[in-house]
């Protein structure tokens, strides 16, 4: 019987209508139950349609996408906007394991919405195709349940199901449909949790553009020399008595780090040199080199730096290398840091924008790239030859794969017992001999008639780096070298004069004279393990020696040689950072250091152009200081943000997609998305047996997966019920006869929006005990479907209809389930007797009375 409501049901009608549907499709039906146990006095379920037709309802039942989808939204923007928190997480709550849990709590949330709303589509294509299509492999009627199971994905649900009949590109469909189902609710969950938790890294904080004076060639320059008229007069001072300043004292001229590096080298034994890097952990994190130190300088000046590099092995290959940070560079550097540092101070309690949190960090760090000096720097082994005359001493050549090489002319001194035991000589190399070779040195070990000798090659170049400071005691390192960008140098006499000025110190004989270089030598103890009386047992001694480690006297030679030169050339230019170094050099002031911003703070920590271009006419080059500073944060930075953010967008698209398929189709149905209205479905429709014969204990069989149900309307009219039938019944319900479309008919007519059909009241049969021709009798008299009388005495009514055929190899009585649905309780009996049927029982808690199966007759119940 068919029920149709007024066609102008009234606003409030659809209004509570649509709303209902929206609190089932996020999942608050128990909200719905409540209002209606208030609003209707009788316990008996009211009549329901199966399909409607709205817009506005279709929109209703898509709501259980609005809020996955809003979260995904808000959690992709914030990834890839970039929000910085600080070293804390922010909230009321200041415990950060509580913080940490709370989010991800909020993270399990949303995959559980997401599945939920993916789950709803999947409901949607398999009831679609239940009602409208071929039908569905048994397996896969509840893979709405299940998608969400890895192990549902290798079960024979699924397995089996593939064996299933149908049209190609529907099977495609509806497989590809759970699996990327499933796909989307194995991987929302890591997703969810890398875009929610704030994880603790690095986040850029600004910075700002500088300028050095002059061009490239000028600051870098390839040929390296000292111009008085051009250069400060100050470094080539004299070091005689009475002598008002050294040029080591001034920490721009090439000589400027002499001090540093003579106390380094004092302080280094000879035997373990190559261990002095393990104070500085981080510097081999950035450079991953094994030899490095520090360099400071005089103040005002360069900021303390740190050499790094790698020392050759003995027997090795290659050169001892060396690299040093561009004084003039890291000066600026030094500067704008400080300024970032007060100004990130400065905001936090005058701006309340985004800046104000950039003073909690955990970490403080700035980087500029630049080019650097690097020194290649390899040895002979120990030589004997005469002194006082021009002799030929062997220099390497490059590339540095064999420490003997071409021979140079060259004169060596004699023994002075008043001088230091060590000479150090510059020695240019003729360039077609040597080609890439900067220079050469010679380091003489006089004796009485000869001396031991040993000859190095030096080559020097500019290479583009990095250089990384880190507040508060971080010193300036290199690092990010590009060893392909190599501007090989060359210096001139001049230049190495003020690189190895004369000193005025103290030797072993009193006062004497001598280089800087020879100082550091000296002062480190390197010299020949065998008296120089006997030269050749000297030599001997030298290149036999080895150690611990795999160095020996020579790479340790080559290891200073190389941290005087890079120095040297690192210093290169700092004069000309300063505006004027004719002043005392504590009123010296950084050049063209001045602010182009009335909000400089704000302009700094932005990353703008905090500082003024220098003035028209002036050549200079722009370099630019990046601030980082470490905190938690929501950053998309690697791989596995992008992934998940294409997840969380996935869902975003297919959620889209339903919402935009299901307005344009303008149906929706909201049946049997719950276990208990699928089994209530299953108790109201006629048993398959034949299909599902001898499966209600379980299912062993593969094929049995793979038989298609359907839900079809049972009975001609309007008012008759549906049920879930399974292929092959047809064959016991007409006697063998096709399938009747009068019978059980395809839901192809969508019943309007205001109009619901009904389903007889099922009675409790007069007769339990029909046998199997009758029961074929009863389907194929559709008045038999739908005729109803009385029973004579006014009593109940009941239809004359067929009750489930015989099942003669039944299982055996299963024990009772689960109670759902409040009072009822649902149990399977194989009942004896003629027919042996076996038959649901709904379960009162006052008595039980068995309710035969009627034939579907109607399109809903």
């Amino acid at each position: 019987m068919t029920v149709a409501r007024p066609a102008n049901q009234s606003i409030s009608w659809r209004v509570g209508h649509n709303t209902s549907s929206i609190f089932r499709s996020v999942g608050l039906e128990l909200y719905n139950v409540l209002i209606r146990s208030k609003t209707h006095q009788t316990p008996a379920e009211p009549q329901k349609a199966v399909v409607e037709r709205s817009r506005w309802l279709a929109l209703s039942r898509c709501a259980v996408h609005i809020v996955p989808t809003l979260f995904s939204i808000a959690l992709v923007t914030l990834n890839l906007k970039h929000y910085y928190i600080g070293r804390s997480l922010q909230g009321l709550i200041t415990d950060d394991d509580t913080n940490f849990a709370l989010l991800q709590g909020a993270a399990k949330v949303q995959e559980l919405l997401i599945t939920a709303s993916t789950g709803t589509i999947l409901f949607d294509i398999i009831r679609t195709e239940l009602m409208f299509g071929d039908g569905v492999p048994l397996g896969l009627v509840g893979a709405g349940f299940s998608f969400s199971g890895l192990s549902f994905f290798w079960s024979p649900d699924f397995l089996c199901s593939l064996r299933y009949k149908a049209r190609l590109w529907k099977k495609a469909f509806l497989f590809v449909s759970v699996f990327v189902a499933g796909a989307l609710a194995l991987t929302v969950g890591p997703a969810t949790a890398v875009l929610v938790i704030p994880r603790d890294q690095l986040w850029q904080a600004g910075g700002s553009p500088f300028y050095l004076r002059g061009k490239e060639n000028d600051i870098w320059p390839t040929l390296v020399t000292y111009d008085t008229k051009r250069d400060p007069p100050f470094c080539q001072s004299s070091a005689s008595p009475g002598s008002p300043r050294n040029a080591s004292e001034y920490a721009v001229c090439p000589s400027g780090g002499y001090k540093s590096l003579a106390a380094h080298y004092s302080q280094v034994n000879v035997s373990s040199f190559l261990d002095s890097g393990t104070t500085l952990p981080y510097v081999a994190d950035l450079s991953v080199s094994r030899y490095f130190y520090e360099i400071t300088s005089p103040r005002p000046g360069v900021p303390t730096q740190i050499t790094l590099g790698n020392i050759r092995k003995e027997g090795g290959a290659g050169e001892s290398f060396l690299a040093q940070p561009h004084a003039a560079s890291i000066m600026f550097q030094e500067k704008l840091t400080v300024d970032w540092w007060n100004a990130a101070h400065h905001e936090a309690s005058n701006s309340p924008r985004n800046l104000a949190r950039y003073h909690y960090y955990t970490d403080l760090s700035s980087s500029i790239e630049t080019q650097i000096p690097s020194v290649g720097v390899t040895c002979t082994v120990a030589q004997e030859v005469p002194t006082e005359k021009n002799v030929e001493i062997e220099f390497p050549t490059i590339p540095f794969r064999n420490r003997m090489g071409k021979k140079t002319a060259t004169k060596v001194p004699k023994y002075d017992p008043k001088a230091l035991p060590v000479r150090f000589t510059w020695t240019p190399l003729d360039a077609t001999k040597y080609p890439g070779v900067t220079t050469g040195a010679t380091i003489a070990y006089p004796g009485n008639d000869s001396a031991l000798v040993v000859g190095c090659s030096v080559a020097a170049g500019w290479l583009k780096a990095k250089v990384f400071h880190g507040l508060p005691d971080y010193k300036f390192a290199p690092f990010d070298i590009d060893f392909g960008s190599t501007r090989t140098i060359s210096v001139e006499d001049s230049w190495l004069n003020v690189l190895t000025p004369v000193l005025n110190t103290s030797g072993p004989t009193g006062d004497v004279v001598v280089s800087s270089i020879e100082s550091i030598i000296w002062q480190a103890g390197l010299e020949p393990d065998a008296p120089l009386t006997d030269v050749t047992s000297a030599t001997m001694a030298w290149n036999t020696n080895t150690f611990p480690g795999g160095g020996n006297q020579t790479t340790f030679l080559e290891s200073l040689i190389a941290s005087v030169f890079a120095d040297g050339l690192s210093r290169t230019g700092s004069d000309k950072a300063y505006a004027d170094t004719s002043l005392p050099p504590e009123n010296w002031s950084l050049w063209s250091y001045n602010s182009s911003a009335t909000d400089y703070n704000s302009t700094l920590l932005e990353g703008g152009r905090a500082l003024k271009l220098p003035p028209p006419g002036e050549d200079f080059t722009e370099l630019r200081v990046n601030m980082t500073i470490k905190g938690y944060s929501y950053m998309s930075s690697g791989i596995t943000d992008y992934l998940s953010m294409a997840v969380m967008l996935f869902h975003l698209a297919i959620a889209l997609a339903h919402t935009i398929y299901c307005l344009y189709r303008g149906t929706s149905s909201g049946c049997w998305d719950t276990i208990t209205e699928l089994l209530t479905l299953a108790q109201n429709s006629q048993p398959a047996t034949v299909t599902l014969r001898n499966t209600a204990a379980g299912i062993k069989k593969g094929p049995t997966f793979a038989k298609k149900a359907r839900i079809r309307t049972a009975g001609l009219g309007a008012g008759d019920h549906v049920e879930l039938i399974y292929e092959d019944e047809d064959m016991l319900l007409h006697g063998g006869g096709g399938p009747q479309d009068t019978e059980m008919a395809p839901l192809n007519k969508l019943q309007e929006h205001r109009r619901t059909l009904s389903v007889p009241e099922v009675r409790e049969p007069h007769h339990r005990d029909r046998d199997v021709e009758a029961r074929r009798r009863a389907t194929s008299d559709v008045s038999a479907l739908s005729d109803y009388s009385d029973d004579g005495d006014g009593g109940d009514m009941h239809e004359d209809g067929p009750v489930p055929a015989t099942a003669a190899n039944d299982e055996a009585s299963i024990s009772t389930l689960k109670p759902t649905m409040g009072s009822q309780h649902v149990r399977a009996r194989s009942r004896s007797g003629a027919s042996d049927t076996e038959q649901l029982l709904l379960e009162d808690r006052g008595r039980s009375s068995a309710v035969h199966v009627q034939p579907a007759t109607g399109l809903v119940q």
